[in-house]
């Protein structure tokens, strides 16, 4: 995407800046320590369907523990990540598991450059709420344009669905059950640019995907399994 005066700045710090390799090791024991990322990348891998020889992105690859997985089947992996370092630590992980199949790029959403009509999959763990959902929903026409037809999209991410109850009571609540995690969880609802299951959904819809698998946990952290479809870009086109 050609850089325009009105495009939003995904370098700009959204978040916790990493600034060394020992802070990105230290994260991915936290996060690790949270959550089970290999039963998770098995999950997701399942959920992709991808053919021999896939080709894959993961937007936001951080540590690139989906990557290694992904590679690992034998699939031609790209991970793009804004973080230098977060690219480093994840490129000496690779070769360290000797993984040549893996090619990373310093970019973002709306920023790396990919050719259309490219990947059999793409994924997405917790980067996605960098970006208001205005942006967002750049991003999600960008990859719905990389993906080959019928090729799926999985995401991982801070979505927030407070059903019946109160706004108020939900993040009270949220931030209540929460031990270690409370500060940065606060943090996050401050700070950060999470949207609501509801509002994600539509997202997904008005850029040409059909939903066909969710799941939630922790009352805000959310997976989501979208396919790849023509009809509502091609709809919303003829209404420009």
């Amino acid at each position: 995407m050609k850089e325009k005066n009105w495009q939003w700045n995904e370098f700009q710090q959204i978040g916790t800046d990493y600034s060394s390799v020992d802070e990105v090791e230290a994260y991915d024991r936290r996060m690790r320590d949270m959550r089970d990322i290999d039963a998770e990348n098995r999950t997701i891998l399942g959920l992709l369907k991808l053919p021999e020889n896939a080709a894959v992105l993961e937007i936001g690859t951080g540590t690139g523990a989906f990557l290694r997985a992904a590679a690992k089947t034998g699939a031609r992996c790209v991970g793009v990540d804004i973080s230098p370092v977060m690219l480093e630590y994840a490129e000496r992980r690779a070769k360290e598991e000797n993984l040549p199949n893996i090619r990373f790029v310093h970019g973002g959403f709306l920023s790396a450059p990919w050719p259309e009509n490219r990947f059999d999959g793409i994924v997405s763990g917790l980067a996605l709420h960098h970006l208001p959902d205005l942006w967002k929903a750049f991003a999600l026409r960008r990859i719905h344009a990389a993906l080959k037809p019928n090729g799926r999209f999985v995401l991982v991410d801070v979505v927030f669905d407070w059903k019946s109850e109160a706004p108020e009571s939900y993040f009270e609540r949220l931030i209540r059950e929460r031990n270690s995690s409370r500060e940065n969880l606060i943090r996050h609802i401050a700070r950060e640019y999470s949207t609501l299951d509801w509002i994600m959904k539509g997202l997904f819809e008005h850029a040409g995907f059909v939903l066909e698998y969710e799941s939630g946990r922790m009352d805000f952290l959310h997976l989501y399994c979208v396919r790849k479809t023509d009809a509502v870009p091609q709809k919303l086109r003829a209404r420009g």
